[in-house]
């Protein structure tokens, strides 16, 4: 099965997501955003379709935390970068120990994002 290159994008900020979705869609990725994990829960198609989760870590509700360690009960191995505008060194060290591919702050560097997504795309193709 040849994955998919969907981004799923949760993030409760609306402009954010739509930034984002633009973005990503104006490189060639196919995009789906969200404003909260439990909305992004609901849509199996989306769980099941995605290719990389960008997850914010403060959302209304569920965390961005929270929402990883649900999908990786949920999905085998979720591809996951989670950003925020209040990390620190702390905050990348435990998304990474959540197996997250790395943790961004706000505001993102675009050419650091594109470069992780980049990479993960590269492997998942390499590995098929």
């Amino acid at each position: 099965m040849k994955l998919s290159k969907r981004i799923v994008v949760v993030d409760d900020e609306r402009s954010v997501r739509t930034a984002l979705g633009n973005l990503l869609e104006s490189d060639g990725y196919t995009t789906q955003v969200f404003e909260s994990a439990e909305a992004l829960l609901t849509d199996e198609t989306a769980l099941r379709d995605a290719a990389l989760f960008i997850i914010d870590v403060e959302l209304k509700g569920m965390s961005g935390f929270e929402l990883f360690k649900e999908l990786k009960r949920r999905v085998e191995k979720p591809p996951g970068i989670i950003i925020s505008g209040n990390g620190d060194e702390n905050m990348l060290w435990y998304a990474i120990s959540l197996g997250a591919i790395t943790f961004l702050p706000k505001p993102l560097d675009i050419d650091t994002l594109f470069e992780h997504i980049h990479r993960t795309f590269s492997r998942y193709e390499g590995s098929q």
